[in-house]
């Protein structure tokens, strides 16, 4: 039921969906009876009940997580009337319809090898986009270009859970945001420069130095230009490009040492974060570096690794790498399962949300917002 559409007078809290179950419930009624009258006359045959169960289970346990996300999602979005756009809401307009009509319901009669049970979920689906109409205006009608704009890249209903990656990262495309700002994309993360005109820094390096490489061509940006990189941490789609910047010298948090020289497992028993062959000068809370008319403070934001820190440029732009992540406008913790102490990401996120002045915050994954007072509403 997608709540954040609507409002007291337009819309009831729970849209269209107590008419659509009914109009469901009103055609499944006569179509049991003739599946139970009929039996087995509408058998599937030839299929062994083991397809049905195995591609019936898939179905439901696609099917109810995203559910669930969309839910709370909807949930939060209604409350602080937002349009939801990000997260699962990137797979359809309407998941909590789709993925009951399209996953849930039919993974649920396929244990029944009846074709004619299978007309539910198509009616089900016929009867849903009918009245979605409705709904589907509302949005136009509160939202405006928001909403036009996003209807004309995601589609109506249907989850598209092959895009499931868009759910999680939606980094920005590489482009300018300010004058002094830019962001370069390279695959699912973002890395960023920071300019006063003469001096350029960056902070982080992406996956790849050719990745990079090729995106700051597009920029007109020389990499040797860049005399300080500063990562927020070292997993490697952050440091994995730092050989690109032959002449930066490098800045990581001291509390991020440990993940370079051994002490410490990214993912104890699997992987640990490479070595950085070159010298790097290590940052403790609140230090203060000075290129040129730019002004670097070290924030550190432990969580998503031990020495995990942000960068606040000038006191007005800030970077906090995988500390967190945005979603539909607001500030969350970042995936629990990439992070290593979700408790001191929390209070890592309360102590950024303390921070005044900021006019941009910026991710490594889920892109910026200039909103950043209405960002950390949850945190303050």
């Amino acid at each position: 039921m997608n709540k954040e559409t609507s409002t007291p007078k337009a819309m009831t809290i729970w849209g269209i969906g107590p008419r659509l179950i009914l109009l469901a419930a009103l055609y499944s009624l006569p179509v049991a009876i003739a599946q139970w009258i009929g039996y087995p006359r509408f058998l599937i045959q030839g299929v062994p009940d083991a397809v049905f169960a195995v591609l019936g289970s898939a179905l439901i346990a696609i099917g109810i997580p995203i559910w669930i996300w969309a839910s709370r999602t909807v949930d939060s979005a209604y409350d602080e009337d937002l349009l939801a756009t990000q997260g699962v809401y990137a797979l359809c307009r309407h998941p909590i319809y789709g993925t009951a009509v399209c996953f849930v319901l039919p993974g649920v009669l396929l244990f029944f090898r009846s074709w004619l049970l299978l007309a539910i979920p198509l009616a089900a689906y016929l009867f849903c986009r009918l009245l979605l109409r409705k709904e589907e205006d509302h949005l136009r009608r509160k939202f405006g270009a928001a909403y036009r704009d996003y209807e004309k890249s995601v589609p109506v209903l249907f989850p598209q859970v092959w895009k499931a990656v868009g759910c999680f990262f939606y980094p920005l495309p590489t482009v300018r945001l300010e004058e002094n700002v830019l962001a370069v994309r390279d695959g699912d993360a973002n890395m960023f420069l920071y300019t006063d005109g003469r001096h350029a820094v960056a902070i982080d390096a992406g996956y790849s130095a050719k990745g990079i490489a090729k995106e700051l061509r597009q920029l007109g940006v020389d990499p040797a230009s860049v005399t300080h990189l500063f990562l927020t941490h070292t997993d490697f789609d952050h440091a994995g490009g730092l050989s690109l910047f032959s002449r930066a010298q490098i800045f990581l948090s001291q509390a991020e040492e440990q993940m370079i020289d051994g002490r410490t497992a990214r993912f104890p028993g699997l992987y640990r974060n490479p070595r950085i062959s070159r010298p790097y000068i290590l940052l403790q809370d609140g230090d203060l570096v000075t290129v040129g008319k730019i002004r670097v403070r070290a924030v550190a934001t432990p969580g998503h690794t031990p020495g995990s820190m942000s960068f606040l440029m000038d006191e007005k732009v800030l970077f906090t790498g995988d500390t967190l992540r945005l979603q539909n406008g607001r500030v969350d913790t970042f995936y629990e399962l990439l992070t290593m102490d979700r408790e001191a990401q929390k209070k890592s996120i309360r102590k950024l949300a303390a921070l005044q002045g900021i006019q941009l915050l910026c991710t490594a994954h889920t892109g910026c917002t200039r909103a950043v007072d209405d960002s950390w509403k949850r945190w303050r």
